[in-house]
């Protein structure tokens, strides 16, 4: 077998592929005597079939088979041998009167390839943000952890003070306040924070009776149907009156701020004031921002890389090989189309590449496991499991490891967040302070402007101490 490679152009070339038949006839020789021993033919014995009646059944398509697979590796390995970096793969040219019998066997295949071009890292310069962390955010953070480990108590009477929970019995009563007696009744809790009218409420103490209108607990449909049970059709045509027995009244009363709260959140011994408290969250929130404003400036440097670097690509090959590669696509036209809306995600695919070969970018299986490992390190601490031992967490990793699905997200994981470093170490960035709220409305606006699609680099925008990994 011969392979040759004429360039046409910078981007295009093809191959020419010549088989002798000696290359394929000794096995299709074999194969042929394999078909004869298993062939049932009537009014033959087995294994006694003519071999020219062989021949004749099945020799065109052996001969077809064995010469594409000499085709296909004869093609990848003349590819990687000479190093050529093609885009798709290579797509047989049409030849309309093809002779099988021919000795040798000539076929052509065209290729696109790959641009060569430089990527310039210095010349690009892109906005970045560091989101600043007040104070008053702060104590928003640490108001929510106290009355998320807080603590229920039972209270006298109704007071004002906002999540008041009130565990009542409620009766339908008709319009002269007297109980119906297939009407609904059922024990549920208001909370005073969600009333229509609180004030009814307020003052009221365990054993207390009330009797209220619907909108008087709420003037929400969704809220009444949960409360009462009561489908929005019903509460349109209800025209009675409710009572309300007081069965308990409690509220939760925050956690107090001190060693024992910082130890539930963050382990023993970790936190020792709450001076270190409020650094703590402080480090943590910006930790979390931290993510979002990098997701911000990879974005950035991609759209950035994109229009800066100069390239062409061999589009009429691609959309013919497009065409000829995908079922679904009708025509060259059709495939056009469609490569012009992926261009800016092939370019991008092109330069990160070339990025990668230049900085020696390589994710090896030992940086993959590390981030898994520290992925579940985190999520243990996230969770307030610090009673694992080494051997646990090795166990769980272990396992992570032998999930493809797993492994895979987490090497393109370690590539993002290589690729992120080497653009923070190579791009200009001009780094502009700015709190969380403005960094949303500046987002809001940059993406009103242009809906672009990014390539692989969306991530879920959750600003909540419980969520990692976005990827």
């Amino acid at each position: 077998m011969n392979i040759s490679h004429n360039s046409i152009d910078k981007l295009n070339s093809v191959l020419t592929v010549s088989i002798d038949k000696s290359d394929y006839s000794e096995k299709v020789e074999k194969t042929l005597n394999d078909y004869r021993k298993k062939a049932t033919v009537k009014g033959f014995r087995k294994g006694h079939v003519p071999m020219s009646y062989v021949k004749k059944q099945f020799e065109k398509s052996i001969v077809f088979d064995e010469v594409n697979q000499l085709l296909q590796t004869g093609i990848n390995d003349f590819i990687q041998k000479e190093k050529l970096s093609i885009l798709g793969n290579p797509l047989p040219k049409e030849q309309p009167d093809f002779d099988w019998d021919a000795d040798p066997l000539n076929f052509e295949f065209e290729i696109g390839l790959a641009p060569d071009f430089k990527v310039d890292l210095s010349k690009i310069k892109v906005d970045t943000y560091k989101i600043k962390v007040g104070e008053d955010e702060i104590s928003k953070y640490a108001d929510n952890f106290a009355k998320k480990y807080g603590s229920i108590k039972s209270i006298d009477q109704v007071d004002d003070d906002g999540e008041v929970n009130i565990k009542v019995e409620i009766k339908e009563l008709d319009k002269d306040q007297n109980e119906v007696e297939f009407g609904f009744e059922k024990e549920t809790y208001l909370f005073t924070d969600e009333l229509a009218k609180p004030k009814k409420f307020i003052g009221k103490k365990v054993g207390d009776q009330l009797v209220v209108k619907m909108s008087d607990i709420s003037d929400k449909a969704s809220a009444l149907e949960n409360i009462l049970d009561m489908p929005e059709e019903k509460q349109k045509e209800f025209d009675g009156l409710i009572r309300v027995t007081i069965k308990e009244i409690s509220k939760s009363e925050p956690a107090p701020i001190d060693q024992a709260l910082f130890d539930k959140i963050y382990g023993e011994g970790a936190v020792k004031n709450e001076k270190e408290f409020r650094q703590k969250i402080q480090e943590e929130a910006e930790k979390m921002y931290e993510r979002e404003t990098d997701n911000q400036m990879v974005n950035e440097v991609v759209e950035a890389l994109i229009k800066e670097t100069k390239f062409d690509l061999p589009n009429e090959f691609l959309s013919r090989w497009l065409h000829f590669s995908n079922d679904k696509m009708n025509s060259v036209e059709e495939a056009a189309e469609q490569l012009k809306k992926e261009e800016d995600g092939l370019r991008y695919q092109l330069i990160e590449s070339k990025i990668a070969e230049d900085h020696d970018l390589k994710v090896e299986y030992e940086d993959v496991v590390n981030a898994i490992r520290a992925g579940i390190r985190g999520q243990m601490a996230m969770y307030g499991q610090f009673n694992l031992t080494d051997d646990d967490i090795e166990n769980i990793v272990q396992n992570s490891v032998k999930n493809q699905n797993e492994f895979r997200r987490m090497s393109e994981q370690v590539f993002a967040d290589k690729m992120k470093k080497i653009f923070k170490d190579n791009v200009k960035m001009k780094v502009q302070e700015i709190s969380f709220d403005d960094f949303v409305k500046l987002m809001e606006e940059k993406h009103a402007h242009h809906h672009h699609h990014h390539h692989d680099h969306d991530h879920d925008h959750d600003h909540d101490h419980d969520h990692d990994h976005h990827h």
